[in-house]
């Protein structure tokens, strides 16, 4: 047995021993501490959606998938594809980090990660943390962390169509031997989707490609490991004349290089990452883009005592930036220091966990972060308590816009804190509750002409989530109640609503079939910072169907069954009732 596989072994007896409910109940997180935890035994909050949750609910997007969490708003400006903001516990869009493969999505210009050109058919597991992990993670987890893990291990191919001639076919391959592992992921989207404004006279296209490739290697007391991502596509939009279709290409990739050297339990690693988000708009007599490059080095050390892990590290990032918009164009380059340390002691009655991070950044200077995590471990029940301090530097658009920057602009920084209870009633229910407060100040916001202005916020909630298998049904329901206020203007922050439900009842029929209904309630929420415009509340009804045979399966989906008229952005259209069927093949 290698030094790597005695680590993760050691590891997972010790937090294993905290819990003896199901996988499906209580599964295991590895983004929110430097080694894997259960979702019980976890200072923080966290949600978890593996490939067979993706299967045996139906989802057909990601950002349905997030849309189901009942402490996440989705606003989307219009259909398939089009551009898609996630507002974690009230915080803003560009405050959840999103993390593909170990590589942050977030672009330095517009701030929005492009959750809409992943492929969830290609997804392995997605990990929802829900408030700042600042000491491991850095800047921009304010709201939190959303770490998407692609397949590694499969062989399947996948083909799906559905309404708005949507058509997707996706495929994955793996090779494993003698120490040599090679995965592929691809995938190909394409749909005609609906009329993006409600005042669009016209449909907007979407497509997308999408290839993953990655490779590892044991030798002796190494690891080497490298990935490659492309996606590449385009998304028809309108502007100001609904009856002029607009045209947006968008060209993300990255690469990684990761060698681990196992010493005795300890592991020293060097990780490179490039990656490029591009985003290309077209129009007759101008062609505007947004473009954001990377490069990042990570030197990092991780110590495994008996009961206390330990990591170090020092990350270096290279980041350019630029954009041209309506002929005004601007192009800088920063240069960020980060030092980090992180240590987490675990008992049989407690766990704690904390860290810190110093940012030396070339544009703002120096920032620490941090946070402090506990939880009580008292038989059945876990109390748990949770601090952290981050932040968001401002981006390159927020800055250097030549209609709207603001070169003079503060970080955004944040403190917040949860308090939560978990409690197994017996070993197939789960009760769980948390209270939060978010404060954040240099809040960066803009007016009905794009003008940048800056505010302060105060986020308070209460999360309540059951989930219970009683004979062949699952049970599984969550509601959110939180206030969003913009506490400088005196009014609620947009898009975000008071109260969400999402409720899931998944009825096993027989060993090779599964029947989901599924409740999606949203209060009303408040369309635009600068009028008193609401977006309604409304529930929706989905359901999903699955039937397993042959090392197959076929997924019948049906959203919105009833038709029901709703948006989630200001003037802009949501999808209607649809239909999809998906055909699964693992060989």
């Amino acid at each position: 047995m290698n030094f790597k596989k005695i680590l993760l072994l050691n590891i997972l007896l010790t937090y294993f021993s905290f819990s003896n409910a199901s996988e499906t109940l209580n599964p295991i997180v590895v983004s929110n501490s430097i080694s894997p935890i259960d979702l019980h035994s976890s200072p923080a909050s966290m949600e978890v959606f593996t490939a067979v949750d993706i299967e045996e609910r139906g989802f057909t997007s990601l950002q349905e998938l997030l849309g189901s969490i009942s402490s996440i708003n989705i606003s989307s400006t219009g259909g398939l594809g089009q551009l898609t903001s996630v507002f974690t516990r009230g915080t803003e869009s560009n405050h959840t980090k999103i993390i593909l493969d170990g590589v942050e999505l977030n672009p330095g210009t517009l701030g929005l990660a492009p959750i809409q050109n992943i492929s969830i058919n290609s997804i392995d597991k997605v990990e929802i943390i829900k408030g700042s992990s600042s000491a491991l993670h850095g800047a921009n987890t304010i709201g939190g962390i959303i770490n998407i893990s692609t397949k590694d291990n499969s062989n399947s191919i996948s083909i799906s169509s559905g309404s708005w001639s949507t058509n997707t076919v996706s495929f994955t391959d793996s090779y494993n031997r003698n120490g040599l592992k090679i995965n592929i992921n691809a995938n190909s989207t394409e749909s005609k989707s609906i009329p993006a404004k409600i005042t669009s006279s016209r449909r907007h296209s979407y497509n997308t490609e999408n290839i993953a490739i990655g490779l590892s290697k044991e030798l002796s007391d190494y690891e080497i490991t490298s990935r490659l991502y492309n996606s590449r596509g385009n998304t028809q939009y309108d502007n100001y004349n609904s009856s002029v279709v607009l045209n947006q290409n968008h060209d993300d990739y990255f690469y990684t290089l990761g060698i681990k050297k196992f010493v005795n339990n300890d592991i020293l690693e060097i990780v490179y990452k490039g990656s490029q988000n591009r985003i290309i708009q077209t129009a007759t007599g101008a062609t505007d883009f947004t473009d954001t490059l990377r490069d990042i080095y990570d030197f990092s050390y991780t110590s495994v005592g008996g009961n206390v892990i330990q990591k170090a590290g020092v990350i270096y990032t290279k980041e350019h930036m630029s954009e041209l918009s309506y002929g005004s164009r601007f192009t800088v380059q920063t240069n960020n220091k980060e030092y980090y340390y992180q240590s987490e002691l675990s008992r049989p009655s407690y766990l704690i966990n904390y860290g810190a991070r110093h940012i030396d950044h070339s544009q703002f200077g120096h920032f620490t972060t941090g946070n402090f995590g506990l939880s009580i471990l008292s038989a059945n029940d876990v109390y748990s308590f949770n601090i952290s301090k981050s932040l968001r530097p401002a981006d390159a658009t927020d800055l250097y816009s030549e209609w709207s920057g603001i070169p003079t602009l503060e970080p955004e920084e944040s403190f917040s804190y949860e308090f939560g209870v978990k409690r197994y009633v017996n070993e197939n229910a789960f009760i769980r509750g948390t209270a939060f407060k978010t404060t954040i100040k240099n809040l960066i916001e803009a007016d009905s002409l794009s003008q940048v202005y800056i505010s302060d916020s105060e986020v308070t909630g209460l999360e309540l989530r059951f989930q219970t298998i009683l004979n062949l049904i699952e049970y599984d329901i969550g509601y959110t109640y939180m206030v969003p206020e913009d506490t400088k203007n005196n009014q609620p922050l947009t898009n975000r609503s008071k109260h969400k439900l999402n409720a899931d009842l998944i009825y096993t029929i027989n060993p090779s079939s599964t029947l989901r209904v599924n409740i999606l309630a949203e209060g009303k929420k408040k369309a635009s910072p600068y009028s008193d415009i609401n977006l309604g509340s409304y529930y929706i009804a989905n359901f999903n169907y699955r039937y397993n045979f042959n090392h197959s399966s076929i997924n019948f989906s049906m959203n919105n069954i009833f038709d029901r008229p709703y948006r989630t952005s200001h003037n802009f259209n949501t999808l209607d009732r649809s239909f999809f069927a998906t055909y699964s093949l693992n060989y």
